[in-house]
Order: structure tokens, then C-alpha cells, then sequence
């Protein structure tokens, strides 16, 4: 049983999704079309690793996987409170899908000797939901996931997480190491003070993780290792639709039952 935990927190760096188009040519984002921005989800994620280290005592380190510009999604976490941060960054990784994207990231998380993982549920620029249970699923550890409270139970080894379901929620007891995915917006992120903020752009160098580093292959990382294919993508031309203006409730509802719409 740790006495503290090492919680590594996965951050992204996405184009702002309010800005972000697609390739119609190949069918992928497009990033160089809009400012790059921390992963609205993972800001929930950073929050709840900040509170569990600020229960039970150890360190939050926070990483991110991409090129050497993706520092700016780590300054911003130490700025918010994390203890460290380590930027996985190497031209094999380029053109990773979810599987070889869990795959480097449950490496990095070994490598840092975590004990919990913490993820938001998703990203804005892919938003399949697969990368924390696939960095469950190749360290072998217990996940929970859609988490909206985590309580830690250390004296039973465990995690416990109330789950969002459908129709209303579920608790559940994972025993450590566990991966953790963060129901977005089920917290309030702390806002980074002024000296933290000053100490991340300033003062504070992360670490680099190469592949080499993590003992991947060039074969098991990369553009060659992602399984997805777009199958096709076309653009749908939109919908004109009637517009009626209703002087009163009364032809509103007049309205509406011409049209079949109620009663």
C-alpha cells in the first residue's frame, strides 16, 4: 500500500475546436487552421489529480505526447499546481492513432513509476473516449471511467469512483494501480496563481521521453502501428428550414398542429 501517490494526468494539446476544419482531401483535422489549446476535458482531470495529491499527499506529474510545441499545455499545468511534468516527444510517434497513442502513454506512465492515471473522458479533435481505457488494457491495470467523484480509500489500496450511467450513477471500487477517466466538466479547475504561472514560463524545464526512452520500437509506435482508416467523408449540403413567426401562444399551438407536431 503507498503511503502517497504518484499521479501521472494525461494532457493534450488540440486546435481550438470553435476554429478547427477538415482536410477534405484526406479526411483529417486540419491543426494548422487554429490556435492549439489545452484539451477542455483534461483541465477536469488536472483538477481532480491536484485534489486527490492535496488528500492524500505525493506528487502530480503531468504528461503530454507530441512535438516540442506541446510544452505549452504543461506550463499550464505546473502553473495550475502540478509537481512535474515530462513531454513524450519523438518523430516516431507522428501519425499515432488511439492504439499506439495508449500504447506510448501507458510507457511514460510506467516509466514515471505511477500508481494512478488520470485522463479527461475525452478530446475535442477526436473524441473516441478509447485512450484511458487503452492505457488500462496494456499495463493491465483496473480502470474507471465517466468518474464524477473519486474518493481515495489508501488503507484498502483502492480508488473509489461515483460513475455517470444512464439514468443515474453507480459506485464503484478499484483496487491500485487504476486508470481514471474524468466525466467532463464534474469539477472546477483551479485557476493558476500569478507565482506558479511566473515559475512555468519562466523557470521550469519538463522532462523528454523519447521512444528509446520508453523502450518502444519504431514498429509498435507511429503512422505504420495506427490501425484507422477513414472510410470516407463527404460534406452534406444544409437543410433550409421553414421559418413561422407566432403572434401569441394561441397560433403558436395553431401552428404547431398544422404542421403535425402536437395534438
Amino acid at each position: 500500500m503507498p503511503d502517497e501517490l504518484t499521479v501521472v494526468v494525461g494532457v493534450k494539446q488540440v486546435p481550438d475546436d470553435d476554429e478547427v476544419r477538415i482536410d477534405p482531401d484526406t479526411g483529417r483535422l486540419d491543426r494548422a487552421s487554429a490556435p492549439a489549446v489545452m484539451n477542455r476535458p483534461d483541465r477536469n482531470a488536472l483538477e481532480a489529480a491536484l485534489e486527490l495529491r492535496d488528500e492524500t499527499g505525493g506528487e502530480v506529474i503531468a504528461i503530454t505526447m507530441g512535438p516540442p510545441t506541446a510544452t505549452d499545455v504543461l506550463e499550464a499545468a505546473v502553473a495550475m499546481g502540478c509537481d512535474d511534468a515530462a513531454l513524450v516527444t519523438d518523430r516516431k510517434f507522428a501519425g499515432s492513432d488511439t492504439w499506439p497513442t495508449s500504447r506510448t502513454l501507458a510507457a511514460a506512465a510506467a516509466a514515471l513509476d505511477a500508481d494512478v492515471v488520470l485522463c479527461g473522458e475525452e478530446t475535442t479533435d477526436s473524441s473516441t473516449g478509447q485512450v484511458p481505457p487503452g492505457i488500462a488494457a496494456h499495463l493491465g491495470w483496473a480502470q474507471l471511467t465517466y468518474v464524477e467523484e473519486l474518493e481515495p480509500e489508501l488503507e484498502d489500496d483502492r480508488l473509489v469512483g461515483r460513475r455517470d450511467i444512464e439514468g443515474g450513477h453507480e459506485v464503484v471500487a478499484a483496487d491500485l494501480p487504476v486508470v481514471v477517466a474524468i466525466a467532463f466538466g464534474e469539477n472546477d479547475p483551479r485557476p493558476a496563481g500569478l507565482h506558479r504561472k511566473l515559475y512555468a514560463e519562466n523557470e521550469f524545464e519538463p522532462m523528454e521521453l523519447s521512444a528509446a526512452d520508453l523502450g518502444l520500437d519504431e514498429s509498435e509506435v507511429g503512422f505504420d502501428a495506427s490501425p484507422t482508416e477513414v472510410g470516407g467523408m463527404e460534406t452534406v449540403d444544409p437543410v433550409e428550414r421553414e421559418q413561422v413567426v407566432a403572434g401569441s401562444v394561441d397560433e403558436l399551438l395553431d401552428e404547431l398542429r398544422d404542421a403535425e407536431v402536437v395534438a
